[in-house]
């Protein structure tokens, strides 16, 4: 009996170090598969430590290298430009082969529920417009699509769940509309392969999606951190009680979801993917921040500048969505105070967070202002969204001689009982929709707005109001479902603007 124990404990050993010897891939690197053409990307995985590991592409001569001392490997590997589906082998004491991949453009789709909300919309109740008729043409070997699992961690993690598939109507449904109309604008308009990453989770942070070191080391973050570990140590205190008195555990954090921590999604659903080379990312997010407007101005361009560094492109493209128009408080759509502010009356000054983050290098925003729902925080138009971030990427990343932006706020000039509004993106004109100006408000010294009147001259819009003699300050569209009329002749919208700076009702809100 003793001697059976012994072999059998030698051949189950034998057997766990071919095991541990293995060559393993994460699940970002797989068949049917984007890789970013005509560059140098990056291939990594694990194995037994010391273990030679051999990539053989079907497109150049193979390569080599040796798995660390933690049995992780990585090794560069340069590729061609879009062609043909292609074959990729990975060898060390077992055999890999990737099959039916692809060069071309990859791109990360990642936000909240409006960047989530898949083509099928959600539930059924909230239907993407066209969704059903472009899920049954969706057919499309040129597009590729990667979904990834919800996980939240304490600490970054080394792989996500989820693989590639190429597009089609069994495939799409469950994929991001946003992402989706993205990519198949890129696509058609490009002819390259597109291979869509879609890192998303509704009712979500942003600081949720940033690397805790960039908020920790950030005077203006960091108050985030210690009113998360306030609670914390709140909320175990609390249980300490509890479990005194014999009663139930007070709910955790007092309410605080894994998902809504500072870092959590980025270390469970971003950091595992950052070895991958991609073109850029797209954003859809805000509405959880709208509670702390002005802190956004700090916490969003701190994210982009995390995964452009993380990602090793310090010029990566990112575009974003400016937040369309809602009314949080009509029946049935009532949204939770956020760390004790009514997020509603936030939105307008989150547009201005997200419009100040413009001014980023390689950044661009689309103007949704136009195509919100009053009583849907999820509007159904998601095809227009997606398509007004191509134009971004395809003026900017492609060449494309497109209109690109809506009119945006360049600055103002008082002129007697007018204000004067300058714009970019006005070069070819501007428009109210139906010819009627709508959404101007007009204030003096004393800070109280009225509706004003609104002319177009050239590229520039001249503001007044006969109540108003000394203006000082103009707004446009500025509330969370606000009135909007003005256009630029590409028929894109503005975004909302104002040319004061007096503090706002999220003002010093954390």
């Amino acid at each position: 009996m003793k001697k059976f124990n012994l072999v059998t404990a030698i051949i189950i050993l034998s057997m766990s170090s071919l095991v541990l010897a293995d060559v393993k891939l994460p699940a970002i690197l797989g068949s049917n598969m984007v890789l970013q053409q005509d560059t140098d990307v990056t291939l990594w995985g694990w194995a037994e430590p010391g273990e030679k590991i051999t990539v053989n592409p079907d497109w150049r001569s193979a390569s080599s290298v040796a798995a660390d001392e933690q049995g992780r490997w990585r090794i560069a590997l340069r590729t061609l430009r879009a062609d043909k589906p292609h074959t990729l082998t990975i060898q060390g004491n077992n055999t890999i082969e990737l099959k039916n991949i692809l060069f071309g453009e990859v791109w990360l789709c990642s936000g909240q529920s409006n960047m989530e909300m898949p083509m099928n919309g959600f539930d059924n109740n909230q239907p993407v417009y066209g969704g059903p008729e472009d899920i049954a043409s969706s057919a499309n070997k040129s597009i590729r699509l990667f979904a990834v699992q919800h996980v939240t961690a304490e600490k970054p993690v080394d792989d996500v769940v989820g693989s590639w598939v190429e597009c089609s109507p069994e495939t799409v449904g469950n994929f991001s509309a946003v992402g989706y109309y993205f990519g198949r604008k890129i696509n058609a308009e490009t002819g390259y392969p597109v291979g869509l990453i879609n890192s998303s989770w509704g009712g979500t942070f942003a600081e949720a999606w940033t690397r805790i070191d960039f908020i920790k080391y950030d005077d203006n973050l960091s108050p985030i951190l210690d009113q998360y570990n306030a609670r914390f140590q709140g909320w175990q205190k609390a249980c300490v009680e509890a479990e005194k008195e014999q009663k139930p555990k007070p709910e955790r954090y007092g309410g605080i979801r894994p998902q809504d921590e500072p870092a959590t999604l980025y270390n469970g659903m971003i950091a595992p993917i950052t070895n991958l080379t991609i073109k850029g990312a797209i954003w859809y997010q805000g509405e959880n921040n709208a509670g702390a407007s002005y802190l956004y101005r700090d916490i969003f361009p701190t994210m982009i500048k995390n995964w452009r560094c993380d990602f090793k492109n310090f010029d990566m493209p990112f575009y974003f969505v400016q937040l369309a128009s809602y009314t949080a408080h009509n029946p049935g759509a009532e949204i939770k105070p956020y760390r004790g502010q009514p997020r509603g009356n936030g939105w307008a000054e989150l547009r201005e967070a997200q419009f100040m983050t413009n001014s980023l290098k390689n950044t661009g925003m689309a103007v949704t202002i136009d195509i919100g729902e009053t009583n849907n925080i999820h509007p159904g138009n998601k095809k227009d969204v997606g398509e007004r971030l191509a134009f971004w990427a395809l003026a900017r990343d492609y060449d494309k001689a497109i209109d690109y932006s809506g009119p945006l706020y360049a600055g103002c000039k008082v002129e007697g009982e007018r204000i004067r509004i300058f714009f970019n993106y006005a070069e070819k004109g501007l428009m109210f929709k139906d010819g009627t100006p709508r959404g101007f408000a007009i204030a003096g010294a004393d800070k109280q707005f009225v509706w004003a009147e609104a002319q177009i001259d050239g590229s520039t819009v001249l503001v007044f109001s006969d109540q108003i003699k000394e203006p000082v300050a103009v707004r446009y569209a500025w509330d969370i479902d606000p009135e909007n009329s003005l256009y630029n002749n590409a028929k894109l919208p503005a975004s909302p603007f104002r040319t004061d700076d007096w503090n706002g009702v999220t003002f010093g809100a954390k």
